[in-house]
């Protein structure tokens, strides 16, 4: 069967999912939305570097709405940090048009039953207006993390605690967005937005939430630590200057406690050089899982480029988490879904990579 899908956006993440699309033997891609004024009308391919394609991009969301398709393929970028209400909104009249969702947007919605029940409420019954599913992926929150412990978990026979692991050097990305957000080059954490009070909570709880029931417990509080690390030299990255003194590894964990003992915990790793938070024994990019028990189980996934492919592969992982989940949730019953729900969703592209 071939399912029809549009694409909503085409920056970073959705160009890797046109090119997604494109190569699965069961999907068809029937249109797309473009948020820019500079793009509409503009054919797909083309917004996406991948030549020709004979789909139009267009700013005309109702217009999209009517056109015959089975799933959207949501890859707004993550501005759920300012007001969502609009992409909220968005997501809901596509549900309740009869289309199912793959969605990268908003963490919140990896799990949303477990941290707003009026969010949740929204999303299910817009579903079951439209007889449509809705499922949220990524790679953290997403497979990354949550989809590698349950991976893991099913190893097991008995669990004491669930660990998942992002690692990230960020020395390589441009502009100021990154090093802001961590506070890199800053004296005082204060500076870094990620670390204010409950931000990390905020971001992350529902992935706990999810593991949780996964493993048959219920958290009754969740705590912030973190750990830093200073320059002890100044030294440059692609994003400026790091004057020494100031912080260059951000090492963050939230921890979802049973009984006052952390069950369940999520650790973000994010540094500029490669030799801080050593200890770990991780390098490099990647995931990790950690499940204490019996067996003691732990898996790390790692993602590269392959000869030839001047691209980001983790945008084209990220991109590929739900495009390959369209088959899945079109066969789902409606409602809200999580990586709880669904049956493994392997690629179905066996050709020869296309650069």
């Amino acid at each position: 069967m071939t399912y029809r899908v549009i694409q909503w956006t085409t920056g970073t993440v959705a160009r890797e999912a046109v090119a997604g699309i494109l190569g699965h033997a069961d999907l068809e891609l029937v249109g797309a939305w473009a948020h820019s004024a500079h793009k509409d009308g503009r054919d797909v391919g083309e917004l996406c570097g991948l030549g020709p394609l004979g789909v139009a991009a267009t700013r005309d969301k109702e217009a999209l709405l009517a056109t015959p398709a089975d799933c959207v393929c949501f890859t707004v970028g993550r501005n759920w940090v300012e007001d969502p209400s609009e992409t909220f909104g968005d997501l809901l009249r596509i549900l309740r048009s009869g289309k199912n969702v793959v969605n990268l947007w908003w963490p919140t919605l990896v799990y949303p039953k477990a941290q707003d029940d009026d969010l949740y409420k929204e999303l299910e019954q817009a579903c079951l207006d439209g007889g449509s599913s809705i499922v949220t992926v990524g790679m953290d929150p997403g497979y990354g993390t949550a989809g590698l412990a349950l991976s893991a978990l099913a190893l097991a026979r008995e669990v004491s605690s669930v660990h998942m692991y992002q690692f990230m050097n960020n020395a390589y990305w441009e502009g100021e967005g990154i090093t802001k957000f961590f506070g890199f080059g800053q004296r005082d954490a204060a500076r870094s937005p990620i670390l204010a009070p409950g931000v990390t909570t905020r971001y992350h709880a529902t992935t706990l939430h999810l593991l949780a029931d996964a493993i048959g417990v219920t958290i009754e509080e969740i705590v912030e630590d973190h750990t830093l690390s200073y320059a002890d030299e100044a030294f440059d990255v692609a994003s400026g200057h790091i004057p020494a003194g100031t912080i260059a590894g951000v090492r963050y964990r939230v921890k979802g406690l049973v009984g006052g003992v952390a069950k369940v915990v999520v650790e973000h790793v994010e540094k500029l050089r490669e030799n801080d938070f050593a200890e770990l024994g991780f390098s490099g990019d990647g995931y990790r899982a950690v499940v204490e028990g019996l067996p003691g189980i732990t898996l790390d996934l790692k993602i590269s480029s392959p000869a030839g492919y001047s691209g980001d592969p983790v945008a084209v992982a990220s991109a590929m988490s739900v495009v390959n989940a369209v088959p899945r949730v079109c066969a789902a019953e409606p409602g809200v879904l999580s990586l709880l729900d669904l049956p493994p969703f392997p690629s179905r592209n066996p050709a020869a990579p296309r650069f």
